[in-house]
């Protein structure tokens, strides 16, 4: 009976050996292989780090790392040592560069945290103004891409805005006021693209509340000229698809932004085909009034 089984236990072994390997058997592997790998890298950390014996040769050792550019070690050891400093001379300045090695190492949401901490804990401090410029640079080079949720670039814009208007004197407001250009004209190309997805897809209705947004939100974009003629021709042809009482009202849109399309951009290419429609829409009002006449 128990050799019966030891051979059935064997069979079944043999049997799961052969079954393929699960998705989730696989993502458990390279969790346990990266857990591994992290615990070396930082047994290494440690052994290299062990030879300074005082919070002075960990400071030092700091700095020379930071110097060197090597961030990394740098935010190790600061973050060890910093606590030893609170209430010290050097409290601020190792926070400081603290949060500047997550900075310069690319780790930018960690860095704009503990930058919020440096100017909580040191309001008084000479290097406050910088932190907090620091601070929203972070968030900005946090933005993602203008195809991706944009709440980190609201976050980046909200703080850089803080900036220029606590600080409007400062030395960096021209690199503040061009990253806040940036933003601006990020989040125009978004609802640039969303407007005229709209318009692509035949949902008129939004893409004239889009258009008319973008246009109003961000008047000096280098995407209104253009969404000016899609606009022209988003109404043009919700106009034709509507039905006959929202004619005449909907033709009258299309004159309207042809008319704003070429006060604000009169030797513009688009103008051309922008009249063309526009006195096409001007021709069909016409006829519809006529017609209105004669009931």
């Amino acid at each position: 009976m128990i050799k019966k089984k030891i051979v059935f236990l064997l069979v079944i072994s043999l049997f799961l050996m052969g079954l393929p390997i699960s998705a989730q058997q696989k993502e458990g592997r390279k969790q346990r292989k990266e857990k591994i790998i992290e615990n070396k890298e930082k047994a290494k950390t440690n052994r290299k780090f062990r030879k300074y014996k005082t919070k002075e040769q960990k400071f030092e050792a700091a700095k020379m790392y930071y110097d060197k550019g090597s961030y990394l070690n740098a935010s190790q050891l600061f973050e060890e040592i910093y606590p030893l400093y609170l209430g010290t001379d050097r409290g601020d300045s190792i926070l400081f560069l603290f949060a500047s090695s997550y900075f310069y190492n690319h780790d930018y949401l960690i860095a704009a945290f503990y930058f919020n901490d440096f100017m909580r804990k040191y309001p008084q401090s000479p290097r406050v103004e910088e932190a907090a410029f620091l601070k929203a640079k972070s968030y900005f080079l946090n933005s993602p891409n203008y195809n991706l949720d944009q709440t980190d670039t609201y976050l980046a814009k909200e703080n850089l805005e803080l900036f220029s208007n606590y600080y409007s004197q400062s030395s960096y407001i021209s690199e503040v006021n061009t990253m806040l250009d940036s933003l601006r004209n990020k989040l125009a190309k978004k609802d640039f693209a969303i407007a005229s997805m709209y318009y692509r897809t035949e949902n008129y209705k939004s893409a004239q509340i889009s258009f008319q947004n973008l246009v109003k939100d961000f008047a000096d974009s280098p995407y209104i000229e253009e969404a000016l003629f899609i606009w022209v021709k988003n109404n043009y042809e919700f106009a034709i698809k509507s039905v006959e009482a929202k004619k005449v009202e909907r033709f009258q849109m299309v004159i309207d932004v042809k008319n704003i399309l070429k006060a604000k951009y009169p030797s513009s290419p688009y103008l051309n085909e922008a009249n063309k429609i526009a006195a096409d829409a001007e021709k069909r009002i016409q006829k519809l009034l006529t017609i209105v006449e004669k009931k």
